[in-house]
Order: C-alpha cells, then structure tokens, then sequence
C-alpha cells in the first residue's frame, strides 16, 4: 500500500511546534541508513487523514519538492491530553537494499467449525518478520480458514502463500501456528431454588413450636409461685 505526502524543508530545527500549528502544518523528520536527517513540515490536514491508514508494509512517498523519498512510518508522536499528532518520524528506504518489515495476517472466508458453532478461530500471531526489498513487499498475508472443521485444526505460517523472494527473519518462524480452533466454553448458570409453600409453612410451624415450650415453662413457673404463696399462708394461719 503506497501513500504520498507532501512535504516542504524545514530550516529551523527547534520549539516550533506551536507555531506551525498556527499555520496547520505538522513537524517530522526523515532518517536515512546513512545517519543523515531532513527536518521537514507537511500538512496538519493532510496527515491526520493519511497517516491512520498506514500499516506496517505501508510505503509513505513523501513528495519534497521535485524528489520523492520511499519511506516508511517508524514514530508518531502525540499529545497525551488530547492524542493529536505532534511529530512523525520517517526512515527512507532504499529501493535496492533488502530490509526488515512487519506483514500482517489475515483470515479468509468462514471456518466450518464457527459457522456449526462447534469451535471458536483465534489468531495466535498477528504479523511476522521477514526481509525483502521494497518492491518484493506485499500488504498481507491471506489465510484460507474455510478447512478448519472441528477444534484443533490449525493453519501453520508453512502452509500459506508466501512468496519465495520474502525471507522469513527466523527459521523456527516456519512452524509457527498462525490460526487455530479452540472449543466453545460452556457457561453454567446457576439459580438459587425457592423453597415450596410446604416448606416454609413447615418452617414457621417449627418456630411456632419453639415458641411453645417456653411459653408452658412460663406457666410452671407461675404455678410455682402460685403454691409457695399459699404454703406462705396457711404456715401464718397455723
């Protein structure tokens, strides 16, 4: 995927981030693999719009003056208030020389497995390593997941459609497992049980019941009383 900006050279390197945002225009820098730099400012407007879409195999072809320079987005800086770009720093590239790059995976088509809802794909690795040139650059690599009929089924990085003129960065990258099928996780959902209208009828009889004994205790005890009193009595009368 290519992306052209426009550019002009920046003179002054320093604070001026303040007033280019004055004048709707955004500092960057790009680097080349020779240590030199090039101060430059492009439109505020124009890179808010663009610089969402590139990717990681992105080639930003920044226009200064009558060059144009192969680049690709190695920094975005942004204000942590309110995550607007402040600064981008590019690193140009060159045509001949291989280099390292990022490419992303991508899932294709529906997994038997999903759509009988008997598994669920999960994408282990997201992107992968490799060395080319510019040129030799593809946005993506494309998965075919429409094999994967039950749990454990996987797509490994040696099955997909890598051209042979991209080197893979690591050899154990070969083995890699890009997508699987893992089982569906059953939730259980628990209820609490009410009890029955017998139940609780029974439960307040049973507190009815404990009330009793100590309600007869309370009689006994009167009664009690009751014959001391009388014993008193005819003990005065004698």
């Amino acid at each position: 995927m290519k992306i052209a900006i426009k550019a002009e050279k920046r003179d002054k390197v320093g604070k001026q981030s303040k007033k280019l945002a004055a004048q709707d225009q955004l500092p960057a820098v790009v680097y080349n693999s020779k240590g030199d730099s090039t101060s430059i400012k492009l439109d505020k407007g124009e890179a808010d719009r663009e610089i969402p879409n590139v990717t990681t195999t992105s080639i930003v072809e920044i226009k200064l003056g009558e060059k144009t320079l192969k680049t690709i987005l190695k920094e975005v800086q942004r204000e942590p208030v309110t995550d607007e770009i402040i600064h981008l720093s590019f690193f140009e590239v060159d045509p001949k020389k291989k280099m390292v790059f990022e490419i992303p995976f991508r899932p294709q088509g529906v997994a038997p497995a999903v759509k009988n809802n008997i598994g669920i794909l999960v994408q282990i690795v997201d992107t992968i390593e490799v060395k080319c040139t510019v040129d030799q650059l593809i946005p993506e690599v494309v998965a075919d997941v429409t094999h994967l009929e039950k749990p454990g089924d996987t797509i490994r990085v040696n099955e997909l459609d890598i051209p042979e003129e991209i080197e893979l960065l690591r050899e154990e990258d070969h083995r890699l497992t890009v997508f699987t099928i893992t089982h569906l996780q059953k939730v259980i959902e628990v209820e609490e049980e009410e009890p029955e209208e017998g139940e609780e009828e029974e439960g307040e009889e049973g507190e009815e019941g404990k009330e009793g004994p100590q309600s007869e205790e309370g009689t006994e005890g009167e009664s009690g009383q009751e014959a001391e009193e009388a014993d008193s009595e005819k003990g005065q009368d004698q």
